[in-house]
């Protein structure tokens, strides 16, 4: 089985040549960006995965991989993936805004979400969001099996300590990586 990582945004995410940050939060004099927070998660994951001896494909490894969002889905399939996981962080305009929440785009990736998703908030402690059904998502229209992780709110000063937590991102990568090695499948399934 073959896992396609997806760090949200970066560069030509939107625009070609336009680096995209995602969600961004100022506090203290300090910039926080969505894309460049997804992004560690998303090579720590990789490199637990691979660890694993499980074969990884990366949308994107740093700021400058030009990835429009509306070929990640394909590149996902052209790569030869069996499951597309998109790592993202949520934002809204009030900052108390909060929680971790699982989004998926066909029935057939649901049981993923949901496991991601009680595991997840299980070892984050972050606020349970329930997973959704999006259909409206490109990465969500990979062929395959394909979830898009908000791992918590970008502005939420309590979800943010976590997320930038190396303890945290450390417990996060390793439950993703159990959950989607096929052998837990198979004995979970």
């Amino acid at each position: 089985m073959k896992s396609c990582i997806d760090p949200g945004h970066g560069m030509s995410n939107r625009k070609l040549g336009i680096y995209d940050p995602g969600a961004t939060h100022f506090e203290n004099g300090f910039e926080y960006q969505e894309a460049s927070i997804a992004l560690r998660y998303g090579l720590a994951l990789k490199d637990v995965l691979r660890a694993q001896q499980l074969d990884v494909f990366m949308t994107r490894d740093d700021e400058t991989d030009h990835t429009p969002v509306g070929r990640r889905a394909s590149m996902a399939k052209a790569a030869g993936c069996d499951v597309l996981i998109s790592l993202h962080l949520n934002d809204f305009d009030d900052d108390t805004a909060n929680g971790l929440e699982v989004l998926y785009g066909n029935p057939g990736s649901k049981a993923l979400a949901q496991k991601l998703q009680d595991a997840l908030v299980d070892v984050t402690k972050i606020r349970n969001r329930k997973i959704k059904m999006r259909t409206d998502l490109a990465v969500l229209k990979f062929e395959g099996t394909a979830v898009l992780v908000e791992l918590g709110f970008i502005a939420n000063d309590q979800d943010r300590e976590k997320l930038l937590n190396a303890q945290i991102r450390d417990a996060v990568v390793h439950t993703i990586a159990k959950i989607v090695n096929p052998e837990f499948w198979f004995n979970h399934g």
